[in-house]
């Protein structure tokens, strides 16, 4: 158990957590694009893709994801949060890259 902590996906319960969280945190945010969590040593590194209204302002944007990322890291197991705005959801995934090693 103590390697999976090391490195590895966080439970599916703590990714739901993290979705309700996202999509109650503000009536400005319009749908959730992806939610991740994963083991970086014994903590949590989050990332979650909001959409917001095009038309909104990058200070209102950006005020609501800043909360959101304090928010999520401000649960007990996250050491830090990565909070993305986009205005849709049909674009292809832009970080699909794979390197070589």
């Amino acid at each position: 158990m103590f390697v999976r902590l090391l490195v590895g996906s966080a439970s599916d319960d703590f990714c739901t957590n993290c979705s309700v969280l996202a999509m109650t945190h503000s009536p400005s945010i319009i749908a959730l694009d992806t939610v991740r969590a994963w083991h970086s040593g014994p903590r949590l590194i989050v990332e979650v893709d909001i959409v917001m209204n095009a038309e909104q302002t990058l200070r209102e944007t950006h005020d609501v994801a800043e909360e959101l990322q304090m928010k999520l890291e401000s649960l007990p197991d996250v050491d830090r949060a990565y909070v993305h705005v986009d205005y849709e959801t049909s674009h292809a995934p832009e970080h699909f890259l794979k390197k070589e090693l």
